[in-house]
């Protein structure tokens, strides 16, 4: 009894992680190819689009490869193991570079959004928002390189019969680095960023409360606010996941670790969308299209009158 209620809910967990990578997956391929297919119409594609799509990309590729490593986990674990080295690459750089991009994107909102004048404001606003597609390629081959140096320390070091003492020392310097680069450093400048941004758009709504404006005005502000509050949460969580992937593996395995780690960026995507006017349009019109073939009388009547 006890067996079957085990491989029941072993069952519902794949279901869950499945379709929570599809749903994922499909969401995230749907911003990038809105974004793309505008700039193919000759439409000039923002520098905030460019790190959305560039994330989304990410995001795509490290579902992708999450779901790789649990298809060789479960069924192909006894093949080569370069197979599943090459997985983990793209996982992990994935990873890393989701976190760098979502840290460009947050910093792009603050820098667009601000209405600073200082000089140092200004001329990193200058910066960034001319050098975004630099920005962007820098972000993957940091993160690319920063993975292909522990990979290729470690194979070093256990081809050559290296020390323990020497392994482990370069090993914690490269781990160290690491995490400054890819996690400590994106995660301060996210948090500054988004902080920043929350305490303008607060003043600025006091003031616009204070000259008594509509409160229609308000509300964009209400929702930049709530935007940026979570992607910042979604970031954090992401980054602490990524950070204690030893301990969620052993409490939730593989599938409820991949399931919990990706979760969050979907959900951000989802928000993404939801904020996004362009985004937004295109869903309503794919649902629109989709209750017309359906034959909802609702959608037909409101053609009727259009």
């Amino acid at each position: 009894m006890a067996d079957s209620s085990i491989t029941v809910g072993y069952q519902i967990l794949v279901f869950s992680a499945g379709l929570s990578f599809l749903a994922g997956f499909l969401i995230n391929a749907f911003i990038v190819a809105v974004n793309i297919s505008e700039w193919k119409k000759g439409r000039p594609m923002s520098t905030a689009d460019k790190v959305i799509t560039s994330l989304g990309i990410s995001r795509m590729v490290f579902q992708v490869s999450c779901l790789l490593n649990i298809i060789w986990d479960i069924y192909f674990y006894r093949l080569s193991s370069l197979f599943i080295v090459s997985v983990i690459f793209l996982e992990s750089t994935s990873v890393y570079s989701s976190i760098w991009l979502s840290t460009l994107l947050s910093v792009v909102f603050c820098l667009k959004i601000s209405t600073l004048h200082n000089a140092f404001f200004l001329r990193l606003k200058i910066f960034v928002l001319n050098r975004v597609s630099c920005l962007i390629t820098g972000s993957v081959i940091v993160s690319s390189s920063n993975i292909l140096i522990v990979y290729s320390m470690a194979n070093f070091a256990i081809s050559n019969n290296s020390t323990r003492g020497t392994y482990n020392n370069l090993f914690l310097g490269l781990s160290i680095s690491a995490n400054i680069f890819l996690i400590v450093g994106p995660f301060l400048i996210y948090f500054i960023s988004s902080v920043l941004l929350i305490i303008h758009l607060y003043r600025h709504m006091s003031q616009m409360r204070s000259e008594r404006n509509t409160t229609s005005h308000l509300d964009i502000y209400h929702k930049t606010i709530k935007f940026t509050g979570f992607s910042l949460l979604c970031s954090t969580v992401y980054m602490l996941i990524e950070q204690t992937y030893p301990y969620f593996y052993d409490v939730f395995g593989l599938l409820g670790c991949y399931f919990f780690w990706q979760i969050f960026p979907t959900l951000h995507s989802i928000y993404l969308i939801y904020v996004t006017t362009k985004l937004r349009i295109q869903v309503s019109n794919m649902v629109h299209k989709l209750r017309r073939r359906c034959g909802d009388p609702k959608a037909s009547v409101e053609t009727v009158f259009q």
